[in-house]
């Protein structure tokens, strides 16, 4: 089966920025991998697993102290909670229910069919074959792009707990046209350029978070003295 086939692309383009995210990152090839190899108990171990992640990224970001040891139906709606699904209320109630129905229905798939649920007779045969895996593991990509493109556009560094570099490029272009950049040379044919934004996020986050409160704080005052003005 061809690759491309197998590929999660939804949720490789929603979280293709963070790159940081290496577990995040495994999870998503671990559950492509099962596809590609037609492993269906493994895949749908993975995309369970896969789901669990996007929660507990989702949650680290936006937590000071998530509760991670919880399980992955009321960790969920820990998301739930502090994601809107969309601005219209009715609409957002629907969404959730359909969510809802599909984290509902893998763990489910995954206790009683996945690789690693419980072991069988040695002549098992596993009831779940290739085009219903096909379509849970298509409802699980476009949710867990959905949810999570949700969260990273609609987190702001106020309720931040974790900044992400990518999310702020208009700030970072501002600080790297403010300030030089910082070149490393250790030999002569290996130099690396950092530019300003790129160097406070690494060697001082803490500076980069106050410095983007300021930014956004100083741009929000603005376009209310210029709206005031109209």
């Amino acid at each position: 089966m061809s690759e491309m086939v197998c590929k999660l692309g939804l949720s490789s383009r929603a979280i293709s920025e963070s790159e940081q995210a290496v577990h995040l990152l495994d999870q998503k090839d671990r559950l492509e991998l099962a596809l590609i190899n037609d492993d269906i108990p493994l895949a749908l171990d993975t995309a369970k697993s896969f789901l669990e992640s996007i929660f507990k990224t989702i949650l680290s970001d936006r937590l000071e102290s998530p509760d991670l040891r919880l399980d992955f139906k009321p960790l969920y709606r820990e998301v739930r909670d502090l994601v809107s699904f969309n601005q219209d209320e009715i609409a957002s109630n629907i969404l959730q229910r359909i969510c809802s129905q599909i984290v509902h229905n893998v763990d489910e798939l995954r206790n009683n069919f996945g690789a690693a649920s419980h072991g069988d007779d040695g002549y098992y045969e596993n009831p779940i074959e290739r085009p219903e895996l096909d379509m849970i593991v298509s409802m699980v990509d476009g949710f867990a792009a959905c949810i999570y493109a949700k969260h990273r556009t609609s987190l702001s560094p106020e309720g931040a707990s974790r900044i992400h570099y990518s999310d702020h490029q208009e700030f970072n272009d501002w600080v790297d046209n403010s300030y030089d950049g910082y070149s490393l040379t250790l030999s002569e044919s290996n130099q690396f350029n950092f530019t300003s934004s790129q160097f406070i996020f690494n060697q001082d986050p803490n500076l980069y978070r106050e410095m983007l409160l300021q930014y956004t704080s100083t741009k929000e005052e603005d376009e209310e003295l210029d709206g005031s003005q109209l």
